[in-house]
């Protein structure tokens, strides 16, 4: 994912669980970046399995036709958006407290806001999908997306929901190398709250703040940018999914109050 400062020296292979190990962190899912900051506090992240394993939705996303409801079959609608997905994108104001209408959901392993306004409208199948085009759409599609990397149909969400390009491709390739191993549900922090650090209808910089199980709060930035009619996770230049990881307090953020 990110870098440690300095340059980059070889090192000894890693011993122990995954999720110890810093070496292959450097592009790996946003749920793992919970579990190792409730494990070691590093400036890195790992990444975590589904927790409801459906292999068999897994394959079919990769191998097979893909599903009535999934984007790459319906894309090219109106405005460039898929034909059944339709938001509505007039309310291009920053938000400034939670939205009323937003519901929390289980996602992998984590509570993830949804809103039936700003997304994600498609959420049966391999993926949840279809975000508003509109600042809010922006912040929850930061929320949805990296968790959803960190399940079993990891490989059809980093297709259709990150932006391509030489990032991806390295992103893909250090995830598929690494091993999973399941963390304990006491590892993992929650969302508590969010920052819009920048907006425009192109593309979103949400930073996120999370609660870390070893005491306060943790933030970290996604950025997002909107392509194919939806908003996509744009990784940094070396495949990283996040920013650096860093404590912080409650203040500046929209808290959720969930």
């Amino acid at each position: 994912m990110f870098r440690v400062f300095g340059p980059r020296r070889k090192k000894a292979p890693p011993v122990g669980p995954f999720y110890k190990q810093g070496g292959w962190i450097n592009a790996a899912a946003f749920l793992g970046c919970l579990v190792l900051m409730a494990l070691v506090g590093l400036v890195t992240g790992t990444t975590g399995p589904d927790t409801a394993a459906d292999s068999r939705e897994e394959l079919a996303g990769l191998s097979g036709p893909l599903s009535p409801g999934d984007p790459q079959r319906v894309r090219g609608g109106p405005g460039g958006r898929p034909g059944n997905c339709r938001t509505d994108d007039r309310d291009t104001a920053r938000p400034v407290s939670a939205p009323k209408e937003v519901k929390w959901r289980k996602l992998v392993s984590l509570m993830v806001p949804t809103s039936p306004v700003a997304g994600p409208l498609h959420t049966k199948g391999a993926m949840w999908w279809c975000f508003a085009h509109t600042p809010t759409g922006a912040v929850l599609a930061a929320h949805t997306i990296p968790v959803q990397l960190s399940g079993t149909a990891w490989r059809v969400v980093a297709e259709q929901q990150i932006v391509p390009g030489a990032s991806r491709d390295t992103f893909v390739t250090s995830k598929a190398g690494a091993a999973t191993e399941s963390p304990g549900e006491n590892a993992l922090g929650r969302f508590v709250g969010f920052s819009l650090a920048s907006y425009s209808g192109g593309s979103a910089k949400v930073r996120l703040l999370l609660t870390n199980p070893m005491g306060g709060y943790l933030s970290t930035s996604i950025s997002v940018r909107w392509r194919d009619g939806d908003w996509k996770v744009a990784l940094y230049g070396d495949g990283a999914l996040y920013s650096s990881v860093k404590r912080v307090g409650p203040n500046g953020f929209v808290m959720w109050g969930a």
